[in-house]
């Protein structure tokens, strides 16, 4: 019979009020820092979900965010490199916060939905253990003589065939079976206790 059963540890998901807090503080960082730390978020993003692409993100942002700000500061304000340097700079701050909040969302409900399986409580129980049929020793010496085969039994009468079972009857008495025996069970309990 199935019921509600232990149920198997999983890795416990990071408090709504942490993961609010955390993406509160990166988006904070990539914005005050003008684009320049937005790297920042993108590790804490590949190092939680431990993908190659968001570790190919990392390093693409962090190239792009030093090589503009290294750029910028290099050449001269009239220079066109100067101006694609600060576009870039533009740009990238609303693109790595808005992928930022959407993995991080998305790594957010996958982690609550393996903290809390739909069905959770309908793990079977075990099943009493049963002794192993018994298998006669073998015998390893060749010297005994072999037993005789044993007797031919007579033929047992032929039971007559039911006429009509309904296909419900054989579950329906089983189930019966099994609560007669757990009511013997919770009554031994009882009276042991």
């Amino acid at each position: 019979m199935n019921g509600p059963g232990p149920v198997p540890p999983y890795p416990p998901a990071q408090s709504k009020a942490a993961a609010v807090t955390l993406r509160a503080i990166f988006l904070t960082i990539t914005a005050i820092s003008c684009g320049f730390l937005s790297c920042l978020p993108l590790l804490h993003l590949a190092v939680r979900r431990r993908r190659t692409m968001d570790w190919v993100f990392f390093w693409v942002g962090t190239a792009l965010s030093f090589g503009s700000f290294a750029t910028i500061g290099s050449l001269p304000d009239k220079n066109p490199w100067t101006d694609v340097a600060l576009i870039t700079v533009m740009v990238m701050v609303p693109v790595v916060g808005v992928h930022y909040l959407v993995a991080d969302l998305a790594l957010h409900r996958a982690e609550e939905a393996l903290a809390y399986p739909p069905y959770a409580t309908t793990v079977p129980y075990p099943q009493p253990h049963r002794p192993a049929p018994q298998q006669p020793p073998v015998d390893y010496n060749p010297y005994r003589p072999t037993p005789p085969p044993p007797a031919p039994q007579p033929p047992q009468p032929s039971v007559p065939p039911q006429t009509h079972v309904p296909p419900h009857q054989p579950r329906i008495n089983q189930v019966r079976a099994e609560l007669d025996e757990l009511s013997d069970l919770l009554r031994k309990q009882e009276g042991g206790q």
